[in-house]
């Protein structure tokens, strides 16, 4: 049972430098969409749609059921 919690333990580690990464992908994308003269709460909502797409993206091709009141 330790392994596991030891897997569980990695898995979340991997998944804050997993998030770190595709923040900075999804930082650099925005820009590329949105008008110049876009200001801060437009930026921040495109931000957060496109990490919750990707988010879904990913779940869809690891073939990931998500519910966000479940938490494992």
């Amino acid at each position: 049972m330790a392994a596991i919690k030891q897997l569980h333990i990695v898995a979340s580690e991997i998944a804050d430098d997993i998030i770190k990464d595709i923040y900075k992908q999804c930082d650099w994308q925005v820009g590329q969409f949105l008008p110049d003269d876009s200001e801060g709460n437009e930026i921040n909502e495109a931000h957060s749609y496109m990490m919750r797409t990707v988010a879904r993206h990913i779940a869809n091709k690891l073939d990931v059921t998500t519910n966000k009141y479940y938490d494992e």
